[in-house]
């Protein structure tokens, strides 16, 4: 299957770095990480560990995707969660 290559899901952790790369002169000093019902941010987090956070979330999954091969999806979420945080964070 095609979302089970691995060289498609290294590709997504390069890409979620690069998109880290990228964003990083742009982003507030703290991201908001969660908001509350009026979409107003009410907790936030430092600009460096918002932006390694999820790729380096994504390569533990990688190397555990051999344990369980549905582990890989979860690289694949974790790139789309990483984009909307970027977006919502640049908002």
């Amino acid at each position: 299957m095609f979302l089970m290559n691995k060289r498609v899901l290294w590709g997504s952790v390069v890409i979620a770095f690069i998109l880290s790369i990228a964003f990083y002169p742009y982003l507030p000093a703290d991201m908001p990480i969660h908001y509350d019902v009026t979409i107003q941010p009410d907790m936030s987090i430092n600009k460096m560990i918002g932006v390694l956070v999820l790729p380096v979330l994504m390569i533990v999954f990688m190397f555990l995707r051999n344990m369980a091969a549905r582990l890989c999806y979860v690289v694949y979420v974790l790139l789309i969660l990483h984009i909307v945080v970027l977006w919502l964070a640049l908002r």
